[in-house]
């Protein structure tokens, strides 16, 4: 082989493993189905369009509280069905469990709830959408991760669950960053009927990732057949109560929930309180994205730089201080700047939870234990974003110091040791 060739095909394995250091395996597809179930491209003009349609503060809150309320009443029974329900086998054999399947209901789900959005009119059309998408969040939420932890160890390579995290987070922070670029452009003269456009374009592109998803393979992490889903759950149970060093991650994960869905709620409205110009909508979530992208991606060397308790203090207690940061940032310029940071900042814990959580938790059982997780969070969610609904409407300051306050004092006081 010639010399240049072979360099050549030398370079090309070098970006290619750069570009996707786990293969064409289950991580980079989900990377992908995620990528494209992310271009929300209404995102930089969801309030004020729920605002043309003369829903309050308090309402458009409460519709992401619906998401999570929903997801708080079935996400143990949606990870118990992927943790149980596979493909079934030959008498006397294992069977693997069911989770590619729930990703393909969550998707799919998903689509179902955008194309009700297009065509919403009122609050309940809204409250019925929100509740679809909240029931296919909870098929996807711990199946996700049990997916890339199982697909991991089949490799031997579930070390590098932080970095495969990572990895899918980052492709989701891409596509904030397309969707936010593109959507700022479709909206921005600001019509009804531009809105409407960049939302059919979002369940265009949800459609696509539901697609993806449909190639995904079963790892070989198989159930005994006299597992019962109630087993599931009581063994999950069982490990929050025995393991006090995976129980204190758990409540550090909760007590640190950085409310970025109300962040991309309330920074539109802030931004035209300073004065922003409008073009700002949009491309201060995709500069925003752009860092998400870089603190995913990357936040599996952290540890190696910090150690586990320096690098769990700064993805907790970042975000908290950046709130207090971007209540006192009155100029446009420096609301812009703090809230890309801010929304960048909060990339950088899920990686690395992630990794540590999913160590402690057996194969068998990892999707009804993470969905038990996610189920606690989404109700503390719930119930926070309708006071910090209440809160916005007096004041957006106020907010933003609220939830600061509250994030960081979670940090400081669960820091594992």
């Amino acid at each position: 082989m010639p010399s240049d060739t072979m360099h050549d095909s030398q370079a090309f394995r070098v970006w290619r493993d750069k570009l996707l250091p786990f293969g064409w395996g289950n991580v980079t597809k989900l990377a992908m189905a995620y990528f494209f179930a992310t271009l929300y491209f209404y995102a930089p003009v969801g309030t004020l369009y729920l605002q043309g349609k003369n829903l309050n503060y308090v309402q458009i809150n409460s519709l992401w509280g619906i998401i999570v309320g929903t997801m708080f009443l079935t996400e143990v029974p949606a990870g118990m069905l992927a943790d149980r329900l596979g493909r079934k086998r030959r008498p006397g054999r294992k069977r693997r469990p069911g989770r590619k399947r729930s990703i393909h209901v969550a998707l799919a789900l998903q689509v179902l709830g955008e194309v009700i959005y297009i065509f919403g009119r009122s609050y309940w059309p809204f409250a019925l959408a929100a509740a679809i998408g909240g029931l296919g969040f909870a098929f996807g939420s711990g199946s996700v991760e049990a997916l890339v932890y199982d697909s991991l160890k089949a490799l031997s390579r579930e070390g590098e669950m932080t970095k495969a995290m990572g990895f899918i987070h980052a492709a989701q922070r891409l596509a904030n960053l397309l969707a936010s670029a593109a959507g700022g452009l479709l909206v921005m003269n600001m019509t009804q009927a531009r809105f409407v456009l960049a939302i059919a374009a979002t369940a265009c592109a949800v459609t696509a990732g539901w697609l993806v998803s449909l190639t995904l393979h079963e790892p070989p992490a198989e159930l005994e057949n006299g597992d019962r889903s109630i087993d599931l759950l009581v063994e999950g149970v069982r490990t929050l109560r025995s393991n006090r060093q995976f129980r204190r991650l758990v409540l550090l994960a909760l007590a640190t929930v950085p409310f970025g869905n109300y962040l991309s709620s309330l920074y539109q409205p802030w931004f035209v309180d300073v004065g922003v110009p409008p073009i700002w909508l949009g491309l201060g979530l995709a500069l925003a994205s752009l860092l998400s992208i870089l603190g995913a991606r990357y936040a599996y060397r952290l540890e190696a730089w910090l150690g586990t308790r320096s690098s769990l203090l700064l993805v907790t207690g970042l975000p908290g201080v950046l709130y207090l940061v971007m209540a006192a940032a009155l100029h446009p310029a420096c609301s812009v700047l703090a809230f890309c940071t801010l929304a960048g900042s909060m990339s950088l814990k899920d990686p690395i939870f992630s990794g540590h959580l999913n160590r402690h938790i057996d194969s068998k059982n990892r999707a009804t234990v993470l969905s038990l997780i996610s189920m606690v969070s989404g109700l503390y969610v719930a119930l926070m974003g309708l006071l910090i609904g209440r809160i916005g409407d007096l004041s957006l300051t106020y907010a933003f110091v609220f939830m600061g306050v509250i994030v960081l004092a979670g940090s400081l006081f669960f820091q594992v040791k």
